[in-house]
């Protein structure tokens, strides 16, 4: 018997975390969720549009992506991280009761890194007060662009392009 693909094992556990809170179960719920769980860093809206328009094979409405991605992090199945480019990033959770961790945001490339092994205390807050969620992220260079920072004269696209080019598929 043939082993399932890889977008199968990621479909079945999508839905499988979808299923677990009670919630239906849609093509993009499982799509965009799956993409999220796949993916080694968070995606911009655009970076998961394409993803899953590529695995789908057909186009995705940006509304309809926008929604299914607020509704994913209304149920605490992924969470978005904004970084001083304003651009939103979403991330699947990985595990429900882990701590909140910082992410690393790369002013050079745009790339932003969960910092998953470093922890994040919540801060005391006034009586009264309720802290919904915490977001730390770092602005700096990743290692790539790093060797870099001395050259002021490196385009934003030309350093995304190395990234992305030197990246692991």
């Amino acid at each position: 018997m043939a082993s399932k693909t890889a977008k199968a094992v990621g479909d079945d556990e999508a839905t499988r975390r979808i299923r677990a809170l009670g919630q239906r179960i849609t093509v993009l719920r499982v799509a965009v969720l799956r993409t999220l769980l796949e993916a080694g860093q968070p995606l911009s809206h655009q970076e998961i549009q394409q993803r899953v328009e590529n695995q789908e094979a057909l186009p995705i409405d940006r509304v309809s992506l926008y929604r299914n991605l607020e509704w994913l992090v209304q149920m605490g199945l992924a969470h978005r991280i904004t970084a001083d480019d304003r651009v939103w990033r979403f991330s699947a959770r990985r595990d429900q009761e882990a701590p909140p961790h910082p992410h690393f945001h790369c002013t050079r490339c745009g790339q932003v890194f969960c910092l998953v092994d470093a922890s994040v205390a919540i801060p005391a807050v006034p009586s009264g007060y309720e802290v919904k969620e915490l977001e730390v992220v770092l602005n700096g260079f990743c290692p790539q662009c790093g060797r870099h920072a001395a050259d002021t004269t490196l385009p934003r696209e030309e350093a995304q392009s190395s990234v992305t080019a030197s990246r692991p598929s």
